[in-house]
């Protein structure tokens, strides 16, 4: 079932289709929504509230082609309020950027078997390097293959933004990896 036809069966009322799109994206918005906060608790109320809201409000939701890319940004936005809403003053400044984590697991990790422990830390030190936004970007382009127009949505940011964004992530990646990769060659030939 495409997500067109899911949605206007939830818009008008049945119960099924909130529940099958609930199935389907619960394990992706509570991954996504680790990356912002690790308090799991909140989450977890995030992503409640959320599917509550959508089966409120759902005789005024608009339309989609896309309810992952739907779900992903209005559980964006109630993380950050709730974040906000928590927060002191003086630390409302880009909370929600700087609490994005962007952490590889095995599953996530695109590398052919022959890449080493080293490179793959490389990759995670690299990472790391970028900024809070510049994770996010590529996790939402990379991980939830998301497109550039999907990502600018889910971030409230413009198209162009999202495609210089990560496009400045991935240069820096590259830049990183290969000052590392040099390294390890020169490393390497000092001890033969």
């Amino acid at each position: 079932m495409e997500d067109e036809e899911l949605w206007n069966m939830l818009k008008q009322g049945h119960r099924d289709a909130l529940e099958k799109i609930f199935r389907q994206y619960v394990r992706i918005l509570y991954a996504y929504g680790n990356r912002f906060t690790q308090d799991t608790a909140l989450v977890e109320d995030c992503i409640q509230d959320l599917f509550q809201e959508i089966w409120h409000k759902r005789d005024t939701l608009g339309a989609t082609d896309s309810i992952k890319r739907y779900l992903l940004g209005a559980l964006r936005y109630g993380i950050i309020r709730k974040l906000r809403q928590g927060a002191s003053f003086s630390s409302l400044q880009d909370t929600p950027s700087r609490e994005f984590q962007l952490t590889l697991s095995v599953e996530e990790v695109l590398m052919a078997e022959e890449q080493t422990k080293m490179e793959r830390t490389a990759l995670q030190n690299a990472i790391l390097k970028l900024t809070p936004r510049q994770r996010e970007a590529v996790y939402l382009r990379y991980f939830q293959q998301l497109s550039y127009d999907e990502v600018a949505k889910v971030m409230h940011i413009s198209y162009q933004a999202a495609r210089n964004l990560t496009y400045q992530s991935l240069k820096h990646l590259k830049q990183y990896l290969s000052a590392i990769r040099a390294l390890c060659i020169v490393g390497s030939t000092l001890f033969f």
